[in-house]
Order: structure tokens, then sequence, then C-alpha cells
């Protein structure tokens, strides 16, 4: 054997440990990292969708009005004083375990959407049924359930 041959050899022995530890620590260092890095990169965005997720839900509580309960006297009077307001007369009210019941005899249907809109702004009465029937154009007879808060 030569000199050249020895050093070649050498040469080619360095190059092949220095590829041995290259694919060692790409193996046992780099990939578990890069592993890593993506199930990391993974779980941070399903952490920001979910915080993104609860901002809106908290906006969207913040958005519900919180009305008071009312009590079966204050919630007649209400409803009483939202349709006089507009001078219409009730034909019956009653009112038991936070359902009230409405019936009317004849009332614009403007003026009943109008009412019931106030009803729920201004109180969180909400109409959970309704039976109206058509009288004339624009005028219903209703009877409405009310959801007293």
């Amino acid at each position: 054997m030569t000199f050249r041959n020895l050093l070649k050899l050498e040469n080619n022995t360095a190059l092949l440990a220095i590829s041995l530890l290259i694919i060692v620590l790409y193996s046992f260092v780099f990939s578990p990292l890069l592993n890593q890095t993506k199930q990391l990169q993974n779980e941070l965005t399903a952490e920001r969708q979910l915080s993104t997720y609860l901002n809106q839900a908290k906006q969207q509580l913040a958005n519900i009005p919180n009305y008071p309960a009312l009590s079966k006297i204050n919630a007649q009077k209400q409803i009483n004083n939202a349709f006089q307001a507009q001078k219409i007369k009730l034909k019956s009210l009653t009112i038991q375990n936070k359902l009230g019941v409405v019936s009317i005899n004849k009332i614009a249907f403007e003026k009943l959407l109008g009412i019931l809109q106030q009803l729920k702004n201004q109180h969180g009465i909400v109409v959970t049924e309704a039976l109206i029937k058509r009288i004339d154009t624009g005028v219903v007879s209703a009877q409405l359930t009310f959801q007293i808060p």
C-alpha cells in the first residue's frame, strides 16, 4: 500500500465517519426536535382557535341583555301598559308560573309587532307561542303566550 492509498482510505473513513455522525445527529437530535416543533405548532393553533371561540362567546354573552325578574303583578302591569299606550284593549290577560297569556280581539298587525318588540327590548318579555287570525287587511286577532323573566 502506498502513501496515497492510505491517505485516500483515511479521507474516505473520515468522510464516512462525518456522514455517519450527521445521520446519527439527524436521527436522534434534529428529527425529534422537528417533530416536537410540529406538535407544538399544532397545539398552538388549537389554543388560538379556542381562544378566538371563547372571546366570541364572551362578546355574545356580554351583548345579551340582563333583565330583572318580574313579579306576576309587575309583568301584568308592563304588558297592560304596552298595549294601553297604543290604545289597544285586551280581551284577557292571565299570568301563571312565568307564562302570560294575552287575548286580543282586534289589533293592527303593525302595532302588534311594535308592542311585542317593545316588550322584548325593554322588559325581556318574549312571545313563545302565537295564534294570529286575519280579520281584515292589516288587522288581526291574537292569542299570545309570553315567557316572563
